[in-house]
Formats: C-alpha cells, structure tokens, sequence
C-alpha cells in the first residue's frame, strides 16, 4: 500500500512540474515529461551515436565497418601497432562525441549540470558491462581539475562519473591521489598539437600514492580528444608504479566511418 501510494504520489508531482515547470530537450526542443535524463528526449539521446565493435583495443577508436569483413573481434590499428611506449594500456570510449552525447558533455563541464552525470554514467556503465573486465581494477581515479577551477566549477566531472560507475567495479574503490600541479588551458580550445602537448606536461603528479603500487587503475574522463591530458596522467600513475592504467571516458572525439560494405543509398 505504502509502495502504491508513494508511486502515484510521484506520478502526481511530475505531472504539476510538467505542468508548471516545463522542460524541453536541448536538442530537438521536444517537452520532456520524465526525468530519466532530463535534457534530452528518448529518441535524441538514443540516437546519439555509441561506439560498437570492431574498434581498436589501444586506443578505443573504431576500425571501418570492412576491415575484417565486420568482424565483431577487436583489434589495435596500425597506428598502435607501431606504437611501442604508450604510458597507458588502453583507451575505451562509450560515445561518439556528437549529437546529444557531445551537447551532454558541453552542458556537464561548462554549464553546471552536474545532474548529466547521471544518463552519462549509465551510458558508460553500458559499454562497461559489454566491454570491460570490471573486476580487474583496483582503484578508479578521475582525471583531476586544478583547484581553482574546481573551486570556480563546483566539482569535478570526471570525479562524479566516477562515483557512479563504482557500484560496477567489485574489487575498485575511488582515488584521488592523482592531482593536476599547475592549472592549464582547456584542451579543446588550443588549435595545435604541439600547444596541447606543452599544455599539461608536467601538470600532473601523484600524493601519497604508495596504495598504488602495483595495483591496477581506471582513469576516468568525460571526453577524449587528442588523448594528450590522459596519457600525462597515466605517465604520472606509472610513475607511482601503478601496475597498469586503463582509461574510460564517456566519449571519443573521433570521425566516424561509413560502412563500406553496405553504402547508403543515393
């Protein structure tokens, strides 16, 4: 009886929020009439590209829909494959970053959304549960902010990911031991490669790290683009001994590949 009248309760106080308070998606202007996401519609969101296999086991980007005549098995690309000194193990991304997965990300990082963490966290706790040895980490580490833009920011949005996939990861608990020395430039804003790689060395060292010995790291993220900010950070981690460091991000800012073996209609 309690359980009844509780869920027509609710059913009753998002119908006069909708009523007096309406919300409409960021993305088509669709009203929104649940609070599942709360900034996109069903349809946006779902349709806001995932990354499938077959895609890279180095760096998480997809491989062309031919290669392997679309074989469902990962693999690493060629660039990987010439790679040889990568501080990091790998790369696993949930989203493209596009559509209302990137306008998400935009509104959790800039806009003081922190309530995004919640449909990207599941979207990332998705693709985890297909794709990660989720019992293999010990610690999941957020890519961390400077304290100053933390302070400006409210938090960290890397942190709250984190926080919610935690109930996936069995074996892991959160860390912070990683932290960011020096405030540095947002990277998506600097226009050459070089500028980005002189952005964050040096920016990130490990406190205190001496539980890291020898375990295994998730490093979290909300997006990846040049992977320059993780591959510093999973320097540092190695540099603490961390055994390996994987790194999970909600997005990849990576083109995508039509499929060849079946090109869409004219």
């Amino acid at each position: 009886m309690g359980t009844s009248y509780a869920s027509f309760l609710g059913d009753w106080v998002l119908t006069l929020k909708n009523l007096l308070l309406p919300i409409f998606c960021k993305k088509c202007g669709l009203r929104l009439l649940t609070e599942e996401n709360g900034f996109f519609c069903p349809t946006c969101w779902e349709l806001s590209p995932r990354i499938q296999r077959p895609f890279c086991t180095v760096c998480g980007k997809p491989h062309p829909g031919a290669v392997g005549f679309a074989t469902q098995r990962n693999f690493p690309c060629a660039d990987c494959r010439a790679e040889k000194r990568l501080p990091y193990r790998r790369i696993y991304g949930a989203a493209y970053y596009e559509d209302a997965v990137a306008e998400a990300i935009k509104l959790f990082k800039f806009n003081d959304k922190s309530r995004l963490a919640g449909p990207l966290g599941r979207l990332m706790a998705e693709f985890a549960s297909r794709e990660l040895e989720c019992d293999e980490y010990d610690y999941l580490t957020p890519v961390p902010l400077h304290r100053v833009r933390r302070r400006a920011r409210g938090y960290n949005q890397s942190e709250l990911l984190a926080r919610g996939l935690l109930p996936i990861f069995p074996r892991a608990q959160l860390d912070d031991s990683l932290q960011r020395i020096r405030p540095t430039r947002v990277q998506s804003r600097l226009k050459t490669e070089a500028a980005r790689r002189a952005n964050v060395r040096g920016a990130f060292a490990v406190a205190n790290g001496n539980h890291l010995r020898g375990k295994c790291v998730l490093l979290i993220d909300d997006v990846i683009t040049t992977a320059r900010t993780v591959s510093e950070c999973a320097r540092a981690l190695r540099d603490a001994k961390v055994a390996a460091v994987d790194v999970f991000a909600a997005a990849l800012a990576v083109p995508r590949f039509s499929d060849v073996l079946h090109p869409a209609a004219p």
